[in-house]
């Protein structure tokens, strides 16, 4: 124990040698940053536009205790915004035209630590406009640091982050690798602690003395090798005091003898930082479909349901618990023809808490095979119905309380082809809309419970395309060719919001409302309409390359995750579409 204290003071002391030598400055240095408000992939975010800040979301800032910053806002589009600290109660005006700007200078706190900025207009905190200010610095220690050491700047040089040879994290000041350490109780306390104990063997008397001794030990004067390769040698000079004067010492004695509770960190050993939370990827990829059926006659088709709850990734830094069809959101996508017979193999997995079913509303027969298929975990249910109807029905579990199910993810598409197929196309994509009632708010990390009262209320949290945001943005986007004819077929989980789907820059050259199949589709259609528990066809050539976004023209839901991208490669059609780029746009 001894040995520990003692290498704990001397590895600080080693910092401030060294940084003694090198003659830093340690005078405070005000700071300025310049962010934007932008629109990314369904969130809206700060964006830096300045120095090292430049293009990073939601920027982590950092400035000195005690300094003075300032932080300008241009508003980037996307409504009226404002950049509050709350913990110093200060924000910049609110800016509400495009390109408008507003600045708020101000004191940054004494006490090192982390300070939260966010946009405090409307629900935009919400939406994902906030971040860190790190009141932290390489080059000024708090005040208390320089009012206990009469601002001796060999005993301020101790603590520079990241200085050469400690490797030790004062508390809430990152040290060489950027880590914080945990609390413990200060160097007085540890050290009067062990003077009263049986493991003492020294000859101090008092702390001071104490202090004193581990500073004067040769035998102790050996540093640890920084991960970052930032510290000195391993073996320093046998005496430190030789390079410091008898004030000098004294001063160092008085200031580690001063220092409060919670100054140093409990180990040197270097703590690895927290890992954000992540679980099972549940996306569905919207090219995961079975192709055509090539002509046959009609026969009996094997369809294999599992219900399986899953910690699935909803979000960056947030997981929820999913409720799914074969451990995807949507379940699978089933085809068949008219007149095929299917078998239904509806299982329950035996890690599920909750009784599941099946309800497919291209079914006749009461609902839709719910009432044969209300399995426990671990069992398994079996039904048999014939394909009456062509058309693109949905599935959903129906057990009780059936919005609770189908909000979890347990919601999907069987697709009833005609006697002679449909029309061929290049490629073919499966999307499906839903709903998510969390516990937290939107864009709040950690793993999130679904919330009955604001499923109850129609609330939700979310709106998402395949189960997660960013499913269709940054994770499994659909692609295609210029020249090619895609179809989409669509539907909507919900359980309660109708979507109003739209394929930004595109229009459909043929929608199949309410997918029936049988009737002449209509045509040259921008936007159409699906409610929840319902589908739709639609189809349309690419005629220009680019990234084209799918929404719901409800375009509030946008901020709540609902976007995806169709990513389109080929060569340019400037007869059809020709101009400049410009930023801000979102695409």
């Amino acid at each position: 124990m001894k040995k520990f204290f003692k290498f704990l003071v001397l590895t600080i002391l080693l910092g401030l040698f060294i940084a003694a030598c090198t003659g830093t400055s340690f005078q405070p240095v005000d700071k300025e940053y310049v962010l934007t408000t932008d629109l990314r992939e369904g969130r809206l975010v700060f964006l830096g536009v300045s120095d090292e800040i430049n293009g990073i979301e939601n920027p982590t800032l950092s400035a000195a205790p005690g300094s003075t910053i300032t932080v300008t806002l241009i508003n980037g589009g996307e409504g009226q915004h404002d950049i509050t600290f709350p913990e110093v109660n200060v924000s910049t005006d609110v800016v509400k035209e495009k390109g408008e700007e507003a600045s708020v200078t101000f004191a940054v706190s004494t006490v090192h630590g982390e300070m939260e900025y966010f946009d405090s207009v409307a629900n935009h905190a919400e939406l994902g406009m906030r971040g860190i200010l790190m009141v932290s610095t390489s080059d000024v220690m708090p005040a208390a640091v320089s009012s206990t050491s009469n601002g001796d700047p060999a005993v301020l040089a101790a603590f520079q982050k990241g200085a050469c040879g400690s490797c030790h994290a004062i508390d809430g000041i990152p040290n060489a690798v950027g880590v914080v350490a945990p609390n413990l109780s200060n160097l007085s306390m540890a050290a009067e602690e062990h003077l009263k104990s049986d493991t003492y063997t020294g000859t101090a008397t008092t702390t001071e003395e104490y202090i004193r001794e581990s500073i004067l030990d040769p035998n102790l004067f050996i540093a640890p090798t920084c991960p970052t390769g930032a510290c000195a040698p391993n073996v320093m000079p046998a005496a430190l005091a030789d390079t410091l004067t008898e004030d000098e010492l004294n001063s160092i004695v008085t200031y580690l003898n001063g220092l409060p509770a919670g100054a140093y960190g409990e180990s040197t050993a270097v703590a690895a930082p927290q890992a954000p939370t992540t679980g099972a990827d549940v996306v569905r990829d919207p090219a995961d479909l079975p192709a055509p059926l090539e002509p046959r006659e009609p026969t009996t088709v094997v369809i294999n349901l599992e219900a399986v709850e899953v910690e699935g990734q909803l979000a960056d830094g947030t997981t929820y618990t999913y409720w799914t069809f074969n451990g995807a959101v949507p379940g699978p996508f089933f085809r068949v023809r008219l007149g095929d017979t299917i078998e239904v193999h509806m299982k329950n997995n035996t890690s599920s808490t909750m009784n599941h079913s099946v309800d497919f509303h291209a079914v006749t027969g009461p609902g839709g095979g719910a009432v044969m298929t209300q399995t426990q975990p671990g069992k398994e249910s079996v039904f048999t119905a014939k394909a009456l109807n062509v058309g693109l029905f949905v599935y959903h579990c129906a057990t009780p309380m059936v919005a609770d199910h189908i909000s979890n993810g347990m919601y999907g598409l069987i697709l009833v082809e005609p006697e002679g197929g449909l029309p061929p196309v290049d490629r073919e994509f499966y999307v499906m809309q839903g709903e998510l009632y969390t516990s937290g708010a939107f864009g709040e990390q950690g793993h999130q419970m679904s919330d009955t009262t604001k499923l109850l209320n129609e609330d939700p949290e979310y709106f998402v395309f395949n189960g997660a945001v960013g499913a269709l943005t940054t994770q499994k986007p659909l692609k295609a060719n210029v020249g090619e004819t895609i179809r989409i077929f669509f539907g909507v989980g919900g359980p309660n919001f109708t979507s109003s789907f739209h394929v930004i820059g595109e229009i459909f050259d043929r929608v199949f409302d309410q997918a029936s199949l049988t009737g002449a589709p209509l045509t040259d259609v921008q936007t159409t309409l699906v409610p929840p528990g319902g589908a739709t066809m639609v189809e349309f050539k690419l005629e220009v390359p680019g990234s084209f976004i799918l929404v719901d023209h409800a375009l509030s839901r946008l901020q709540r995750g609902l976007a995806g991208f169709l990513i389109v490669e080929g060569p340019a059609a400037p007869e059809i579409f020709l101009g400049t780029p410009s930023a801000g746009s979102g695409h």
